[in-house]
């Protein structure tokens, strides 16, 4: 498919929220990664088959390939899905979403994604050519570049896995080596390489420390392969949300108890409401 092309039509553009860059590169996003074939794909432990228009594809996945809020992504496709444009799928941490009217907009002789340049219509053979040239110059001025920008990345990738870990060993009070080759450290750089953040993997880790610390299970879940894994993170990250939320309407209603008849207790409930929501990245915090 990578010499191939989908259509983009104009009326795309009567669409109000055409206005929005955002929107058209989400758009321009899906046509480009929508399968162009059927084929089998293991999802949710089941073979399902994606067809022609279909995509798997997560909010955080565009996000990070646009460097923009994955919020931002969800409300766009939101809205196409309200102007049926998509339909989405949800499935146990994976989301197929299938462009709606694919065949009609793109199986046709002249659409065929696998086509080569020079047998397009109204496209000259030299042309595509010379593009070709071209394109071959450039990749091999930038592969010099390429290499040695990967090198830095994956050094600055490994970095990070290792501010994980430690964080982890601090407040699991474990010891688990970094070297580069660990099962470990594997898994927290394959995380963060998909988006999520240190602060997140760190609510994980804060959240299945107070649950797993001193129990029978510390010996075998408390890992960071274990909480890290791709079918565990998402449901641990949501877990530990949901218990600060928790926590944090428990303490306030501490604080409502104590705000008048005892100041001083009040005040120290409160520093710990505001800790709670620090942690959540931007929830509006309590005042008194």
């Amino acid at each position: 498919m990578a010499n191939g092309y989908v259509k983009v039509f104009r009326k795309v553009l009567d669409n109000p929220n055409a206005t929005n860059p955002y929107f058209l590169a989400v758009w321009s996003y899906l046509l480009l990664k929508a399968t162009h074939k059927p084929y089998v794909m293991r999802i949710a432990g089941e073979d399902r088959t994606l067809n022609p228009g279909d995509l798997v594809c997560s909010c955080r996945q565009v996000a990070k390939y646009f460097d923009i809020n994955k919020d931002t992504v969800n409300n766009i496709l939101t809205t196409m899905e309200k102007d049926s444009m998509i339909r989405r799928t949800f499935h146990a941490r994976k989301t197929v979403i299938s462009v709606v009217n694919w065949s009609s907009y793109q199986d046709r002789p002249d659409a065929s994604p696998d086509a080569p340049w020079d047998t397009l219509p109204d496209t000259l053979p030299d042309t595509n050519k010379k593009i070709e040239e071209r394109r071959n110059i450039l990749d091999s001025e930038k592969r010099g570049k390429v290499s040695a920008s990967r090198v830095k990345k994956d050094g600055d990738s490994l970095a990070k896995a290792r501010e994980v870990m430690d964080e982890f060993n601090q407040r699991a009070g474990k010891k688990y080596r970094s070297h580069a080759s660990s099962d470990h450290l594997t898994t927290i750089r394959a995380r963060l390489e998909e988006g999520f953040t240190k602060d997140e993997m760190v609510e994980v880790i804060d959240h299945k420390v107070k649950e797993l610390k001193g129990t029978e299970n510390e010996s075998k879940w408390l890992n960071p392969t274990t909480l890290f894994r791709p079918q565990n993170i998402e449901r641990n990250l949501d877990w530990a949300r949901n218990a600060d939320n928790i926590e944090i309407a428990r303490l306030t209603k501490e604080f409502r108890k104590y705000e008048q008849s005892n100041p001083a207790e009040a005040a120290d409930i409160l520093s710990k409401i505001r800790g709670l929501q620090r942690k959540r990245n931007g929830e509006r915090t309590l005042q008194s």
